[in-house]
């Protein structure tokens, strides 16, 4: 399965149903927000697919700073194609640096293949000098004069994944399966042999799970790779059905279900200085997960996580990169619930083999620092919130830059932490922001966006005075009729404050007695409610807004077990899923009904994934909520999906069987009040078809109604033609359920 407000307005929220209720006529009273839309023009299915012109804010494309710290520079489109441009940050005459002409002639002239293009995919090398990556082959552009360097010329283009070694010395990538090396004569080296479909070199490993984002690595001094291998022998072969043949063929893959075999992981280093790859002296017999694969700097150790089958315990292990050699233990991280390592160990650049370690120990994921052997040192952090990545140390390695949320988990800011403690925000003002640091540590590029903001770039100095606007997105909503929108919140029966977000029709009156479409997600790594432009980005957003337009309220909130919100509020949901979420849900459904607008006879509810899952527990659980309902592409028993990600929430089968019973849809069908609409993608390989077929056979037996859609070919999320007749499909079908008079 497999970003927010004045800190005052949670409570002043909370108080406003029973403001209402003293007022109902008092259209002063309830806040309707703002609308994002300023205009006449009528908001249609076609503009939210995109046939009516783009409804996102436009950026700068390949937007960076320039080496000298002193200018920035994008892509730009213009009479005669892109070109690169450059201003200084605090204004002044627009530079013009590269012209896709002038490229493609330099090119040609050079002899070299492809069809190279001034776009976002160059990146700076120093003042003068460009590098550009072409599927393995790299080039630099030098450009005064304007000439062409081929550095990694292998030849080999439509290879995925790629792994580029430090300075552009060597390049792996992954080819049939196995992994391949080549150096600056292009030659290509064979690194592994007898990959397939069931093993697997280079990619990533274990479904995504825990931190695994990749599959190969080059250490610092670029001499030795680690990679991935995966063996998936042992899981089960699983039939998916390809409906194109006459007949039918299936076709196998391998999908590990909870508390079944889990694929065998090993991790290779191969030294391109011998040509040798020795492997890794982990223990294939024990059942486990091997994450966050860390180079030490010198690149003679590396580093790998290994999580328990369980996954209540992580352990930091040493291994020597020469002969694989098992080292020391450096630290164990442990929890009752999970653990969850997401993010690597970055060792500090003073070569005093300290480094920075990533825990949730003290209830938020925050960075402290550990000492060679790996003691871990006090807190660095004095706020109570989540970091969500590592970005970079700075300099003179004293401090180093984190993206977390700050104390509003809607927002997403650039902070600086002190090696010896404490952090400084380094974007400041609401929203959600994108931000750099130039390279003499002097000023932020800053990308920003809020719930009334479409998008905006600034320059700012490191202590966030403002030096100037860059660019400012014009509103593509501007021309529109729509609702008006804001944040809310409530609380959760345990205490937690829960953040929402909810769209009113235009002109919206207290008594309007409008109908209601309750979007839900609410599940883990899945944070909908972020305070950006039209409170979230994507395609679902603005098909809210359009809903919204036409009559609908709409409503939204992070319940609890989604993330940002430290450990506890995430662990709510152990071995009960579909429980606390969906109290949490309806408790905003109910802040909803207090305004004293919508009409609790008709209520309809989507979500997809585990919004799909959600959809059908609340549809369910809670059914006497709701009148209609879309869930798509659902889980409907958490025994048919995959074992790092349901056995980190539920535990096995085997040691839950009450909790999967009752997190399972079909337990509670005695409640299904609404018209079902069950919609699944035939060759969905993350959420098998298998469970729209279980929950369906499930309501026939108990003689329950529910329609169903397939797609035909179409994976976990729809595309094209196909997505395009679901949205209109379900646009349809709730209009035919919640309105009054449903539309043609």
């Amino acid at each position: 399965m497999s970003i927010r407000l004045a800190a005052g307005l949670g409570l002043a929220l909370l108080l406003a149903p029973a403001a209402f209720a003293q007022e109902p006529s008092g259209a002063a009273a309830l806040d309707l927000g703002r609308a994002p839309g300023g205009g006449d023009e009528a908001l249609t299915l076609d503009h939210v697919l995109g046939r009516g012109g783009s409804l996102s804010p436009t950026g700068l494309r390949g937007l960076q700073w320039h080496p000298d710290g002193k200018r920035v520079t994008w892509v730009e489109r213009a009479k005669g194609g892109s070109r690169l441009v450059a201003e200084p940050i605090a204004g002044g005459a627009r530079e013009v640096l590269l012209r896709n002409k002038a490229l493609r002639d330099a090119w040609k002239a050079a002899e070299l293949p492809g069809r190279p293009s001034v776009s976002g995919a160059l990146t700076w090398i120093d003042a003068d000098t460009l590098r550009c990556a072409q599927g393995a082959n790299v080039y630099r552009i030098h450009l005064d004069p304007l000439r062409i360097e081929p550095v990694l010329a292998t030849g080999v283009r439509g290879v995925n994944p790629i792994a580029f070694a430090a300075g552009d010395a060597f390049v792996s990538y992954v080819k049939d399966h196995d992994v391949w090396v080549a150096g600056p004569d292009g030659t290509p080296t064979r690194v592994t042999r007898g990959g397939s479909d069931d093993v697997t070199y280079g990619v990533s490993v274990s479904r995504n799970e825990i931190g695994i984002r990749d599959g190969m690595w080059w250490c610092p001094n670029a001499r030795r790779l680690a990679f991935y291998k995966e063996d998936r022998r042992q899981i089960p072969r699983y039939p998916y059905a390809d409906f194109r043949p006459t007949p039918a063929s299936a076709v196998y893959g391998r999908y590990p279900m909870a508390g079944g075999k889990d694929s065998i992981v090993y991790v290779g280093v191969h030294d391109t200085a011998g040509g040798e790859t020795v492997w890794l002296d982990t223990d294939p017999t024990v059942d486990e997960y091997l994450t966050n694969v860390t180079w030490a700097p010198d690149g003679k150790t590396i580093y790998v996580v290994h999580v328990n089958r369980d996954q209540n315990v992580a352990r930091l292990i040493a291994y020597d990169a020469t002969t694989g050699a098992r080292g020391d233990t450096l630290l164990t991280e442990r929890d009752e619930q999970w653990v969850e390592p997401e993010i690597t160990p970055r060792f500090l650049p003073d070569g005093s083999g300290r480094f920075v370690w990533f825990s949730r120990r003290d209830g938020y994921r925050q960075p402290y620092i550990c000492a060679a052997d790996g003691t871990v040192g006090p807190r660095l952090m004095t706020g109570d919130y989540d970091v969500l990545s590592f970005v970079e140390f700075t300099e003179d390695g004293k401090a180093f830059d984190v993206v977390t949320t700050g104390p509003d988990a809607r927002q997403r800011h650039l902070y600086r932490i002190a090696v010896d403690g404490g952090e400084t925000p380094l974007t400041k003002g609401r929203g959600c922001h994108r931000a750099t640091v130039s390279p003499d540590g002097r000023h932020v590029l800053d990308t920003h966006t809020s719930l009334e903001l479409p998008l905006a770039v600034d320059v700012t100095t490191i202590d966030g005075t403002r030096v100037r606007r860059v660019h400012e997105a014009d509103n593509p909503l501007a021309k529109f009729r729509t609702g008006t929108h804001r944040f809310f919140g409530i609380e959760s029966t345990d205490g937690h404050a829960l953040h929402g977000h909810v769209i009113f029709p235009p002109d919206a009156k207290p008594g309007g007695n409008y109908p209601v479409i309750h979007y839900v997600y609410g599940g883990p790594h899945a944070q909908l409610v972020t305070d950006t432009w039209l409170g979230g980005r994507g395609r679902w957003m603005v098909w809210m807004h359009y809903m919204a337009s036409r009559g609908y309220v709409v409503i939204r909130v992070d319940n609890r077990g989604t993330p940002n919100r430290g450990i506890e509020f995430e662990q709510a949901i152990h071995r009960r899923l579909g429980q606390c979420e969906v109290d949490d849900q309806v408790a905003a459904l109910e802040w909803l009904h207090g305004l004293g607008l919508t009409d609790r006879t008709r209520v309809g509810v989507h979500g997809w994934s585990y919004g799909g899952y959600m959809t059908l527990m609340l549809a369910t659980k809670a059914g006497k909520h709701y009148k209609a309902a879309v869930s798509g592409a659902p889980v409907t028993d958490w025994k048919y999906y995959e074992v790092g990600y349901g056995e980190r929430y539920m535990d096995t089968p085997k040691s839950n069987p009450e909790g999967y019973k009752a997190a399972r849809p079909a337990s509670h069908l005695d409640g299904l009040k609404a018209r079902l609409l069950v919609v699944h993608g035939t060759a969905d390989d993350v959420v098998m078809l298998q469970n729209t077929v279980d929950f369906v056979d499930r309501c026939i037996e108990e003689g329950v109604e529910v329609e169903t859609m397939i797609y035909p070919g179409q994976r976990h999320g729809l595309g094209g033609k196909s997505f395009a007749h679901f949205l209109r499909k379900m646009t349809r079908f709730f209009d035919r359920e919640l309105l009054a008079t449903p539309a043609e």
